[in-house]
This record gives C-alpha cells, sequence and structure tokens, in this order.
C-alpha cells in the first residue's frame, strides 16, 4: 500500500469529507482558520479524534497549523498539504481555471482583515457573515475597505458572545467608529453589524424596527440615550451639581425621577454614600406608592423587569456601595427576579422568605381576597430554601401590591428583612 493509498484508508471516510474541503479552500486562500459545520455526532467524533479535542455543537473553527501538526502527529504521518493531495487527486493550489503559477493571486478580503485586526475573525459568527457580505452586503467594492474597519470597531465593542450586561447607545457607539449617524436605521454600517447580531445570537434578522431594536439592546446597544429609563424615587443624592440638585427638586416636589442614559452620563461618579439603602420593586405601583406617602427610603422600580437603564444605574449603586433590597411578587417570575438581582447585584430578598409568603396567604383567606393560580415551572429559592416548597404546595401566587401596607410601613423604617 503506497502513501497515497494510506491516506485515503485512514481518511477517507465521508464524517471527514467537509474537513478536508474547507481545509483545502483556506489553504487556497491562505486563511488561518476556517470555521467547519459538524452536522451530526458521527462527524463531530471523527473530527475530533482527529484534530485531538472533542467536539460540541453544530459548527467549529479550525486553526489550519493545529491541523498540521495534528495530522503530522498521527500514525499516517503525513502534513495537511500531502493529505488532500492524496485525498482529492489534486494539487492543493488548483484552481477552477488553473494551477497557482498561472491564476491571478486574489485580493486580500477587507472584510476578513478587519476582524482579525480586532480579534473577531474566530468568533462563531465571522465565516458566515464574511460569506453574507458579498452576496446581500450591497457594499461597493470600493467602500468596503473603511467600512470594514468601522464595522469592526463596532462590533468589537458589542456584546456578541451572550445577553448583554453594559450598554451604549448607538449614537455614542457610531461615533467612536467616526460617524454618529453612522448607525441610524438603514445604514451600511447598521446593516453590516445588525446582520453580524443575529448571527451571533442565533436570530433571523428582521426588518421591523422593534424587533431591529430589540437586537440592538441584546447586544448591548441603546437605540437612543433618552427613551429608556429607570424610574426612581427619593435617591439620596450626594453631589451639590446641577445634575444631582435637578433630580433631588424632584422628590422635594414628591415626584418621581425617570433617569436616562444621558442622565447617568451626565451624573457624578459618586451616586450616593456607601450604605444607603435602596428598595428595588418589581412594579411600579410600590413606587407611586411611596412617592404619595412620601417615604425617605430611596425605591427603584422595574416595571417588572430590569431594562437596561435600570441596570446601569443598579451597577452604579451596588459600586457606590448601597445596600439594595429587592422585593417582588410571590410567583415564579418574582422568584426568578429576586434570584437574578441577588446573584447579579447582590441585592438582599427583602419581605421574600417563607413566612412572609404564608402570612400573605393567610391574610388573603382572611379578608376573601382573590389569589391567581401559580402556573410556569418552579424556581429555587436558595435565600430560603421553605418558600419554593411552600410556594408549590399551596399553588397560589401573591401579588406584590396585596402587601403594600406592610411594603410601605419597611420603607418609613428602612428595607432591612
Amino acid at each position: 500500500m503506497d502513501d497515497a493509498e494510506r491516506i485515503r484508508d485512514a481518511w477517507g471516510g465521508a464524517e471527514l469529507r467537509g474537513l478536508w474541503d474547507a481545509a483545502r479552500e483556506a489553504l487556497r486562500t491562505s486563511a488561518p482558520t476556517f470555521r467547519l459545520q459538524l452536522p451530526d455526532e458521527a462527524t463531530r467524533q471523527a473530527v475530533g479524534e482527529l484534530y485531538g479535542r472533542p467536539m460540541w455543537g453544530a459548527g467549529t473553527r479550525i486553526s489550519v497549523s493545529k491541523l498540521d501538526e495534528a495530522l503530522r502527529a498521527s500514525r499516517v504521518g503525513v502534513g495537511l498539504r500531502e493529505a488532500l493531495e492524496a485525498l482529492h487527486g489534486t494539487p492543493v493550489d488548483a484552481t477552477e481555471t488553473g494551477t497557482a503559477d498561472t491564476a491571478s493571486p486574489s485580493a486580500p478580503d477587507p472584510a476578513r482583515t478587519a476582524l482579525a485586526a480586532h480579534d473577531l475573525l474566530d468568533e462563531p459568527w465571522a465565516e458566515p457573515w464574511l460569506r453574507w457580505i458579498p452576496q446581500y452586503g450591497r457594499i461597493a467594492a470600493g467602500e468596503l475597505p473603511a467600512l470594514a474597519d468601522r464595522t469592526a470597531r463596532v462590533l468589537a465593542a458589542m456584546s456578541l458572545r451572550g445577553p448583554a450586561t453594559s450598554w451604549t447607545p448607538r449614537a455614542e457607539l457610531a461615533a467612536r467608529a467616526g460617524d454618529p449617524r453612522g448607525l441610524d436605521a438603514g445604514t451600511a454600517l447598521s446593516r453590516l453589524a445588525l446582520k453580524a447580531a443575529a448571527l451571533a445570537h442565533e436570530v433571523e434578522p428582521s426588518g421591523s424596527a422593534a424587533a431591529q431594536d430589540a437586537l440592538w439592546e441584546r447586544s448591548g446597544v441603546l437605540p437612543d440615550a433618552v427613551s429608556a429609563t429607570a424610574l426612581c424615587w427619593a435617591l439620596p443624592l450626594t453631589g451639590t451639581d446641577p445634575w444631582s440638585a435637578s433630580v433631588t427638586a424632584r422628590t422635594r416636589l414628591g415626584l418621581p425621577a425617570h433617569l436616562t442614559a444621558a442622565d447617568l452620563r451626565t451624573a457624578p461618579q459618586r451616586l450616593v454614600e456607601p450604605g444607603t439603602p435602596v428598595a428595588v420593586v418589581e412594579h411600579d405601583r410600590l413606587l407611586e406608592a411611596a412617592a404619595e406617602a412620601g417615604t425617605a427610603t430611596a425605591v427603584l422600580g422595574l416595571g417588572g423587569r430590569p431594562g437596561p437603564v435600570a441596570r446601569l444605574l443598579l451597577t452604579r449603586l451596588r459600586a457606590d456601595g448601597a445596600m439594595l433590597h429587592v422585593n417582588a411578587d410571590f410567583d415564579w417570575p418574582g422568584v426568578a427576579l429576586t434570584g437574578l438581582l441577588h446573584a447579579e447585584f447582590g441585592a438582599q430578598p427583602w419581605r421574600m422568605g417563607a413566612d412572609d409568603y404564608r402570612s400573605a396567604v393567610d391574610a388573603a383567606a382572611e379578608s376573601r381576597t382573590d389569589l391567581p393560580n401559580l402556573v410556569g415551572e418552579s424556581r429555587a429559592t436558595p435565600w430560603d430554601p421553605h418558600l419554593a416548597e411552600l410556594m408549590a404546595t399551596s399553588a397560589r401566587a401573591v401579588r406584590q401590591e396585596q402587601l403594600l401596607d406592610v411594603l410601605l410601613a419597611d420603607l418609613a423604617a428602612g428595607p432591612g428583612r
């Protein structure tokens, strides 16, 4: 058996066919890595055994140099180029129109070069995005180098590996790439950035404004700096600057403040003194009642969920050393919200124990108040394991507003329970 036969015998299986085709194209174009689809378990196992690491999911990125090293270290003991020539029966440098000696060298891909300059080339979404640009990007060849560089700078600042934990207004992000209007709806830069975001988060791109705004937000970008807000009451700001004075003036008028991302960008570095208690509540009804009662304790209303600006504010407050206390509905979403704020921001559950739930259910029964059924997937309550057990047994949900009197009394004295 000659060397070519040995190579085909060892690596000629159907499971490795996609690997060899992609590797050949990478060598032809001098690409240091390539994206490989892994459609089934047999392919994952075959590629993993050859490459020297387990393969998971529907795709992976392969390093050409590491693949070459793995082949040379194998029992066959040949390099990548020799293996491909044996498997395909033609020189690796051959093209559809001739050999590398007669074909004109291909020009470098400016989009690929831009991603590489920002360490983005190995991201799972990079190769599909690079293939999409010449087909559907609608970018003139002469415009691509500058636009690709601007896009790569934007993408490097976005959250494309998971849900965002911090946010930047879109105009501010665009300004970093050279044009504050560059990411406005319909621009080439926004089209390229949104496509990369859709690939990274594995969602279908959409032309609707609402869907695009949601994708921006998921990727750490606010559509603007003024529309999303965090609703606050009685923040005891330490600053004496005009911004702090304007927020404090609303408290004196008995009015909550809707703080925007622009507000937080303008605010002084320190907002409150260490140890300042801040009540974080799921529903704004409790904040409204606190403002009407004139309670001294600061309240942050989440309107059902912690939006981007609320998260930015929570991050600032925690950095200042504020003592965050969270109260939510006694239902599974409320339990999940409590756990999230406890894990991410160190907020302490307040009136969220098994005894509090039992008292609320008993009080509702005594006053003949209807309680809705507890529906959805149960959640753990690590701050009080008995709470989840009791809620599952009782199978009744208690809304936050049904405990207004108790919660307002706590806010008057300072939440700590």
